[in-house]
């Protein structure tokens, strides 16, 4: 099945975020920060997410076939890719509350995220995410390519960060390098670098 891509729109934020929920509920960091099989909690997340927290581009790959998100991909230019680690306890405050129980270990979280964030220019990935059914179907592919291509366009590095081993090859497929790796909240965490083009 073909896909297009198209930027994303508040119209289709409650599709996103369920199609981002499904992609990362099984994904070991969110497990560990939510709890198995915690989709509310997800959604909970990736509805902040798409509010608040992603303002660079954002794109979704759509089904030709009916017109439904089935991947999403999102990044944003340094300084603003993070938020600064003393900017987290406003977000806290303010934005991350309906994520209860499951905030100390996402201010950990995100925390060693802001503070590991290179201090010299590039273009962030995160999030990407492909509908479980749509996995293996070339979508993420689709959705790489767009990022690259925006960063070859700009003539600049791209960064990003994974939890799923398999993932770290994939992305080597685009030219990112490993650049570290560490246990966050119980779980292995890649860290990745894409040299400018």
């Amino acid at each position: 099945m073909a896909v297009t891509l198209k930027k994303f729109s508040a119209d289709r934020l409650d599709d996103c975020v369920s199609l981002l929920a499904e992609a990362f509920v099984h994904n070991p960091l969110h497990r560990s920060a939510f709890g198995a099989n915690r989709l509310d909690q997800n959604r909970a997340f990736f509805r902040i997410g798409l509010r608040h927290m992603f303002i660079g581009r954002s794109f979704m790959a759509l089904d030709d076939s009916d017109d439904i998100p089935c991947g999403y991909v999102h990044f944003n230019a340094w300084p603003n890719c993070l938020p600064a680690p003393e900017e987290l306890p406003y977000a806290v405050a303010t934005q991350l509350q309906p994520l209860g129980e499951a905030l100390p270990q996402v201010i950990r979280w995100f925390g060693r995220w802001c503070h590991l964030d290179p201090a010299k220019p590039h273009i962030h990935l995160g999030p990407i995410g492909v509908a479980p059914e749509r996995q293996r179907q070339g979508v993420g592919t689709a959705l790489m390519r767009c990022y690259v291509e925006h960063l070859e366009r700009e003539k600049a590095a791209g960064y990003l960060e994974t939890d799923r081993e398999e993932n770290v090859e994939f992305y080597k497929k685009f030219g990112f390098l490993l650049l570290r790796a560490e246990e966050l909240i119980g779980t292995q965490v890649w860290y990745m670098w894409r040299p400018e083009a």
